[in-house]
């Protein structure tokens, strides 16, 4: 879908920083839904999952995605929770 009037527009990524992108609708209605509870939470998880994505800087409140959130594909190529660029 192309962006259009009034959609949100994200910051592009700057240097190695990734480029996060939604792996189905699903996604993109939760990530909606976090912005409208808890926005300033949200934007630090983006700025820290941008720059780096597999840090686990506090082991005990963060857990690898499982199951069918954990996997998707992209482009043609399957990707987890633990892949790399």
């Amino acid at each position: 879908m192309s962006p259009k009037r009034g959609d949100r527009a994200a910051p592009p990524p700057i240097g190695e920083e990734y480029d996060l992108r939604f792996a189905n609708s699903e996604a993109a209605e939760g990530w909606g839904h976090l912005a409208r509870q808890a926005a300033g939470n949200l934007r630090r998880a983006f700025e820290k999952i941008r720059v780096n994505p597999r840090a686990a800087d506090n082991p005990d409140r963060q857990h690898r995605l499982k199951g069918g959130l954990g996997a998707a594909a992209f482009k043609g190529s399957s990707w987890s929770a633990g892949s790399t660029r």
